[in-house]
Order: C-alpha cells, then structure tokens, then sequence
C-alpha cells in the first residue's frame, strides 16, 4: 500500500528555510498564538478529527474514539479531545471578551461508527459543546474487487464495500453537507487530526498562526524522525512538488543524508496533522481529488458461492480502493512545514494492550509523564513516579498551575489526578486534607488509589 515507486532522482529534501523547527516554534509560538486567537475570536477556524476507525487492533468493537486508554480521568479520547476544544473556547474568550468564540467541530465517522459516535456525543452532553457546532459526517466506501477486477460480492444480495481511506475526507466534506456548512460560517482555515493520537492540540494555535503568517495553503505537522531508518512517511519533494514520501521509496542512502546542520535531510515524519485553507479545499483539493485511488491488498469479507453466507478468507483474496488526504499536497503553491516534539504531540493508540509500540500504555505515560513536567515547570512538588493527569478544563498545555502549586502545603501525591470541583464522582472517594490557599484544593483518594485534587 503507498504511492507508486518513484525514481531517487525524482525525490529531493524540502529546503531547510521551508520547515519550521523545534526551536524556531519555541521562539515564535506566542506570535503565532496571538495571530491564531485573533482569527478564532472571529470564528475563522474549525477543527476536524478524522475518526471513522474502529478499535479493531484494539481488541475493541466500537469507534476508536470511544475507547478508555486508563489514564486516572477515565476519559475517552473523544472526551479528551472535546474537551481540549473547550477549553481553548474559554482562553479566547479571556483574551477577547467581546468575542462570540465558536470553533466548530467537524467529526468524520465511517457507515460502522456513525450512529454510536452521534449517541455517545448525545449521551454525554457533547463534553459540554455546543450541540450547533458538532457536525458529523460519514466517509464513503468503494467497492472491492478481486485481483482479476471482479466485483467481491459480502452475501448472495450485497457488494462488499470498504472505507475510501482518509483522502475520501474530500468527497464525503461536499456530499454530507459539512462543507456547505463551512462555508456559511465563513471559515478560513481547517485544522486535521486523528483520532487516535491522544495527545493531540486541537485547534492547535501555534501551528494556525504559523500557517497563517505564510499564508500557506496546505499546514503539515510532523516530528522529527526517531532515527534515520524509522519507517514513516516524510515530507519531501516529488518532481519538484511538496509531497509525503514512503520510506520505501527512499534508499538507505537517501534516508541517512545530512543537512549542513547535521539533521536528516528527510527528517519530518508525516503524523497526520494537517491545515488546510478554505480556499484551497474550495478550488483545489476537492476538485483534484476524486480519481485518485491506490490499491491496497486485503483479506476480504466474501460470499460463499456455494451457501451465499459471508466468509472471512485465511488469505489475501482481494483489492480495497483507498484515496489518501495527502494526494493534494503537490497542488499547494504554499506550505507550511513545522516540526513538533514528539513527546508533547504524537502518542498514537493503535495497537492491544501489551504490544510492542503504538499502545494505550505509551500513551498513558506519555500523557502523565508530560503533565507532571507542566506541575513541576510551575513550582510543584511530585512525591511518587507514577504522574498526574490534568483535566483540560483546569490546564490546557500547563498555563495556570503556578496559582494551584502553589495553593499545595505538601507534594502532589502520584498517581494523581487534578481537575475541576465536582469533574469526578465522590463516590467511593474518601477526604483526606483541605489546604487553604486562595486556590480552594479538595484532596482526596479513590478505591483504586488514586489521589484526586479537585480545584475550585
């Protein structure tokens, strides 16, 4: 599955001045910030996750974004995610008072999902929402076909048909009304996410600020590559045009060249974290990407000729039809290339408990571990290594704490949770302390041991 092979001589690195480092987004981001503020006080931006997977390598039968990775919260990723969102809503609203501040979210399901993922936003209040600005959408299918170009048909009475992969985002945007719904908004820019990265920004301010200071078409958020043989996609020129290369396509050679500053010349690994332009979805990318289809080999649900009951085959015995949201990227005249830290950005939940990589466990820690270093940055003391949480709605990426560090007598005890009065169930939760600070700081512990710092 990928692009087709490429030539080396075809594939060259994007320059260095095009891509936005570590450093320099250190040293920009509350430039960037202000400009991206500026813009969502105005309801210029929306945001979009992409979440029409279901937690199949999991070992989970509902919509990824259902799924409860363990942290102290025990919140889904979709509640992690709607809730980052509002908070952001309530620092614009601070900065701009005036402001009627609506970023709406777009929610691309898939025909296996949709209906669950409606009813679970519906049975939680929308994580407190706007009902009005959750928009959800399905992705489209296509039919399978065998090797030979036949029509696989599930049963004696269906076709067997397949999600179009993530480039059908385009095609599903205009048939489910979700574009014509953008455009009435009046929104300019839309920042992309997956769903199953866990520790994503929403909305994220720097990378649209960054974006918008280009004026850039097309946003790509990456991280640095681990090592020059880890195998992702990477940002790179194809015949002259901006494009996201398979490390197939790259040889050993290729992979391991260095820059001038002693980087990987193809360092920027494609996490799927996009921005694009409305005017770009508008004029360019939805009319460019209709017939562009990869092929992917896979083992398909099929008829028995025989009882016409559906079979799942012990071999690949098909072709699926997938379109990438990366096809557009060579027809954007600007890109906005940033690269971001991989600890504070990507924690991918792909894979069963206890695997190898890509798992509820890594991001957990990863979350954890990050939060605790917002705690202690603010003057805060940690007793254990097991780390915290903090609710979005108390911290978004660690601004605020200083008030509540301080408020703290003794350390935060780990693990830990930190959040609003009254975010959790006093259920089975037993009142330890109550410091007394001007940050009121309820502290209590709960049967599975968690220590719980609610704030009011």
């Amino acid at each position: 599955m990928g692009h087709a092979s490429a030539k080396a001589e075809n594939i060259s690195p994007v320059p260095p001045e095009e891509v936005a480092t570590v450093a320099a987004v250190n040293a920009n981001a509350s430039t960037w910030d202000d400009i991206a503020y500026g813009m969502m006080a105005k309801q210029k931006v929306a945001f979009l996750i992409m979440g029409g997977g279901q937690g199949t390598r999991l070992g989970f039968d509902k919509a990824k974004g259902m799924y409860d990775i363990l942290l102290p919260s025990r919140k889904s990723i979709f509640q992690l995610q709607a809730e980052r969102l509002l908070k952001l809503h309530r620092l614009i609203k601070l900065k701009y008072p005036e402001s009627d501040v609506r970023i709406p979210l777009y929610l691309m399901t898939s025909p296996l999902n949709h209906s669950e993922t409606q009813q679970f936003f519906i049975d939680n209040q929308y994580f407190g929402l706007a009902k009005e600005d959750v928009f959800f959408f399905e992705q489209g299918t296509l039919p399978c076909f065998t090797p030979d170009g036949k029509v696989i048909m599930e049963n004696k009475f269906t076709v067997s048909q397949a999600p179009d992969g993530n480039g059908g985002i385009y095609r599903s945007l205009v048939e489910s009304g979700a574009f014509e719904d953008m455009e009435k908004r009046r929104i300019e820019y839309v920042h992309v996410s997956s769903v199953d990265n866990a520790i994503a920004k929403v909305a994220d301010s720097t990378f649209i600020g960054f974006c918008q200071s280009r004026q850039a078409d097309v946003g790509n958020k990456g991280c640095a590559k681990i090592s020059w043989d880890e195998r992702v996609g990477v940002m790179a020129l194809k015949d002259g045009k901006y494009n996201i290369v398979e490390y197939s396509e790259i040889g050993d050679g290729m992979a391991q060249s260095l820059g001038s500053d002693g980087r990987l010349l193809y360092s920027t690994g494609n996490i799927c974290n996009h921005l694009f332009s409305f005017a770009f979805l508008r004029d360019v990318a939805i009319p460019s990407s209709m017939f562009s289809y990869h092929v992917a080999h896979k083992k398909i649900p099929c008829a028995n000729y025989e009882t016409g009951e559906t079979e799942t085959p012990a071999e690949i015995n098909g072709v699926k039809l997938e379109m990438f949201i990366f096809d557009v990227f060579p027809f954007a005249k600007t890109m906005g290339i940033m690269e971001c830290t991989r600890s504070e950005e990507f924690s991918p939940v792909k894979n069963a408990p206890g695997a190898e990589s890509d798992t509820p466990e890594n991001a957990r820690e990863m979350i954890m571990k990050l939060h605790t270093q917002w705690l202690i940055a603010a003057g805060g003391k940690v007793q254990g290594d097991a780390g915290c949480e903090i609710s979005s709605l108390v911290s978004l990426l660690g601004e605020g704490l200083e008030a509540i560090c301080s408020g703290m007598d003794e350390p935060f005890k780990t693990p830990g949770f930190i959040c609003q009065e009254n975010e959790v169930s006093s259920e089975n939760v037993m009142i330890v302390s109550k410091p007394s600070s001007e940050v009121k700081i309820s502290f209590s512990q709960n049967d599975s041991g968690i220590h719980i710092y609610q704030i009011s």
